[in-house]
This record gives structure tokens, C-alpha cells and sequence, in this order.
């Protein structure tokens, strides 16, 4: 909306009410508000003093309030405005949505109770079911679904009781490279879809700008592709809340730490998409009857402020299969089954590292885990270095410094003593040590006395490899 749009349906909404025009100082009150001026520089420009622009502002702003039927005024006459326009095409009514101080504020009334399972599954056939409407779906942006290794306690059933019966609204769900986040979101989609209106997976891979992944959300929960959508934030953000209150939708974030930066520690957003934060938090904390799940290397800082029992916001971290990667070496024909629980050790449960280390053993060894194991130090593939390079390029010098400080350490470390070879500040090491945490690099155990730590010997390995090489 340009400044002689706003003119125009200012002018009409008012002509509409009272049957008069708006006249030239009106205009100029509107001109000057879009432009950002300050009532003072206004009068400037009318020649009359600013307590008389103030007065004629401050009754076009109650005129306008009376017809909206919300709070108008200087800092949200343009964002209330596009709404109001966007709603007239959208046949969206009323937002609840204020403009506050810069803060959004939208309405947290409570929210209508999801909507009762009412399609039936896509794999059904009979005639009566087909009938059903079945949940529009956007997977162009999601990996195909592939061999997946369930166990018993995956995280794949606790996260689908928390979508399906507990009401999540935002899941995080973090771990290093191919742990299988992705994997479990993608195969979560068929076993929940008949709950959903919408569904829709998008990549961050590309790093878009928020307001052009609201574009494309919105775009998608409405059905339009070629509606005219505001270009201020909060009335995009406020138009997405609107559609996950009146739609049970579903709504994948992938490769979010691409919009995080690297070199500091974990969660920190890049200059620029912050805002991303404030589309996490109201999906977060407003009451509405959708789920956003967002999947990344490492969470959203601003996430771990507002993450805790309550089932509406979770935390999901995951390590590896544990001894579910037995499927993983038996499909790939690898010999030496007892050697196996050793090398699942080794690779930490990743799925995608076992299954490079198993294409290295039976490259190399014919298969034999055994002989693969007598080799030391840890072999790290082509095809495992550059991965593990990625994650170790994201730290921050500090987080560089406390990996260096144990990697030659053979048994797991206390927090003591990890303290103790800092020669630096232990504050700084301290907040290192939960980054790390946080990405998945260093795992914490239960030792008799207190926590130790301990870091994956595929990482100790490259870690140790990069010393050398400095």
C-alpha cells in the first residue's frame, strides 16, 4: 500500500461515517504519519502550530478507531490499515491484532478445541471414503520417504502423541547431521495427516527472508497464489495466527540453522532474522489449534526462554539409534555381528555415519567389522570429513577451545575438570559447554560424584585431525 492508497480508503472509510472528505490538513496528518514524520515536523509543513496537528490527528485517529473497532493511532495507522484492506479480499473480519510499543500483541483469547479427525487415510480406496476430503499438501520441499529404522521407545511415537493428543504447537526437534530429523518428520506426515486441513514442509536451505516464507505459508493455508499480501511483518504474522486458529494445519520448517550464524555459539539468529524469534514465539505461546515443527542442527536461542513442561512447546534432541543400528549394518551385509554394538558406539547411533562406515568396511575389509575395529585412530571417510566440517566451522572460537581441551582425553571428563585446564574465563568455557550441548557435540553421562562429558570419537578424531593440520 502506497501513501496515496492509504489517502484514498482513509478518505472513504471516513466519508462513510461522517459524509465529509478528508480535508487538506487530514491529508497531510495521513501523508505525514506514512512517511514516518514526527507531528512536529508536520505543522512545519501546514504552517500551523504542532499542538493543532496533535488535536486534528488525535480525532481522525478516534474517527477511525470507531470504524475499525480497534485502536488507531500514529504508530499502527499503516499495519491497521493493510489489514483492514487485506481483510476486505480475504473476507478475514476482525485480527485482534495491536501494534504496541513495536511489540506484537495478538489476541490469546482461548482457542477453539482442534478439530475432531475427519479424513480418511490417502491409502484407502472404497468409495464412500474417497468422498472424504482428504488434507491439502505441500511436500515439494520434503525428502522422499526412504527406509526407516523404528524401535521401540523412537522418538517418532512421543512426538506423534504430542501432536495428535497433547496439542503441541511448536516442537524443535536438533541433532548433528544425519541423526534423522528430517527422516522422522517425513514419516511422522502419513501417520498424522488425517488430522490436518493443511500440511506444508518448507527448506531453509536458502536462507529466505521471514516475510518471504510467510508469503509462501499463507499463500498456501489460503488457497490463493495470487493474493495481494501485505508487506509489513506484523500484519503477515498476524494474517498466519488467523489461519492456524480457524484450520488445524501442520506446518515443517527445515534446515533452520541455515538462518542461524556460525563462529558464535549456538542459537544465535544472522543479522537480519530475528524476526524469525518472533514468528516462533506466537506460534509458541498463542493458543490455536496448529503445530509448527522446526528441525535444525542446533535450536533457536530464543526458544529455550519460553521451552518447558508444558506440552504446547517442546525440545526434542536426538542423539542415534542406539542398538536400533544393527538394522542399518544387517542390511548393508556387514560381517562380525558381535563387533557390531562397538562400532554403533563408535559412530554414536548416526544412521548417516554408520551407513558410510559401513560402506568403507566392505569397501576396504570385505564386510569385516573386525578388522575395520583394529585399525586406530577412528577412519573418517571423504564422504564423513566434510560433514563434520560443517559443524566444526559453526563454532565459536570458545566452543574450538573447550573441544581442543578433552579431545586427547581418553575417559569421559567432570565439569571440574574441565575447568580446571581453563586457563581463561570459566564463565565463557561454561556457556562453550552448553552450546555444545545444545549441538549435539559433547554427551553428558552420569558419573558416581557428578555429570561428565564426554565428546563422539568421530569428532575427537577430526577434531585432533585439525590440530595437526594448524
Amino acid at each position: 500500500m502506497d501513501v496515496q492508497e492509504l489517502l484514498r480508503l482513509a478518505d472513504g472509510l471516513v466519508f462513510a461515517k461522517t459524509g465529509k472528505r478528508l480535508d487538506d490538513l487530514q491529508q497531510a496528518v495521513v501523508r505525514g504519519t506514512w512517511q514516518g514524520k514526527r507531528y512536529s515536523e508536520i505543522s512545519k509543513e501546514v504552517h500551523c502550530t504542532e499542538r493543532h496537528v496533535r488535536n486534528i490527528a488525535s480525532k481522525l485517529w478516534q474517527t477511525l478507531s470507531e470504524i475499525l473497532d480497534e485502536d488507531v493511532m500514529k504508530s499502527n495507522l499503516r499495519s491497521t490499515m493493510e489489514r483492514y484492506e487485506f481483510s476486505k479480499v480475504s473476507n478475514f473480519g476482525d485480527f485482534n491484532f495491536v501494534q504496541n510499543k513495536g511489540n506484537i500483541n495478538v489476541c490469546t483469547e482461548t482457542s477453539r478445541p482442534p478439530k475432531a479427525p475427519q479424513h480418511s487415510p490417502p491409502t484407502q480406496t472404497s468409495n464412500e471414503d474417497n468422498t472424504q476430503q482428504k488434507p491439502r499438501l505441500d511436500l515439494r520441499d520434503a525428502p522422499e520417504l526412504k527406509t526407516f529404522y523404528n524401535y521401540p521407545n523412537s522418538p517418532l511415537t512421543a512426538i506423534e502423541n504430542s501432536i495428535a493428543r497433547q496439542n503441541c504447537r511448536l516442537l524443535t526437534i536438533t541433532g548433528m547431521a544425519g541423526t534423522g530429523k528430517s527422516a522422522i518428520a517425513r514419516h511422522l506426515i502419513p501417520q498424522i495427516q488425517t488430522q490436518f486441513d493443511r500440511i506444508i514442509w518448507l527448506s531453509l536451505r536458502t536462507s529466505p527472508p521471514l516475510e518471504t516464507t510467510l508469503k509462501t505459508l499463507i499463500q498456501f493455508l489460503s488457497n490463493q497464489p495470487e493474493i495481494n499480501i501485505p508487506a509489513h511483518t506484523d500484519v503477515q504474522l498476524s494474517i498466519l495466527i488467523e489461519y492456524l486458529r480457524d484450520n488445524r494445519c501442520l506446518i515443517i520448517l527445515d534446515d533452520v540453522q541455515q538462518i542461524l550464524r556460525s563462529g558464535q555459539l549456538a542459537g544465535n539468529y544472522k543479522p537480519g532474522y530475528e524476526n524469525y524469534g518472533t514468528l516462533f514465539k506466537l506460534i509458541g505461546e498463542i493458543p490455536h489449534n496448529s503445530c509448527l515443527i522446526l528441525n535444525s542442527w542446533e535450536p533457536p536461542s530464543d526458544i529455550l526462554t519460553f521451552t518447558d513442561d508444558n506440552s504446547a512447546v517442546r525440545l526434542l534432541q536426538l542423539t542415534g539409534l542406539g542398538e536400533a543400528g544393527t538394522e542399518i549394518l544387517r542390511q548393508k551385509g556387514l560381517l562380525d555381528e558381535e563387533y557390531w554394538s562397538e562400532l554403533i558406539n563408535l559412530y554414536q547411533g548416526n544412521p548417516l555415519w554408520l551407513k558410510l562406515a559401513a560402506q568403507t568396511i566392505n569397501n576396504l575389509f570385505g564386510g569385516r567389522v573386525s578388522q575395520y575395529l583394529s585399525y586406530q585412530p577412528v577412519f573418517l571417510s571423504d564422504e564423513l570429513t566434510p560433514i563434520l566440517q560443517q559443524h566444526y566451522q559453526r563454532l565459536s572460537e570458545i566452543e574450538k577451545q573447550a573441544l581442543g581441551l578433552i579431545c586427547t582425553e581418553i575417559e569421559p571428563v567432570s565439569f571440574t575438570q574441565w575447568m580446571a585446564k581453563c586457563q581463561g574465563s570459566q564463565g565463557e568455557l561454561c556457556k562453550a559447554i552448553q552450546s555444545l550441548a545444545r549441538r549435539g557435540m559433547i554427551e553428558k553421562l552420569g558419573g558416581e560424584a557428578e555429570i561428565v562429558f564426554t565428546i563422539p570419537p568421530v569428532l575427537k578424531q577430526y577434531v585432533k585431525m585439525v590440530a595437526e593440520e594448524s
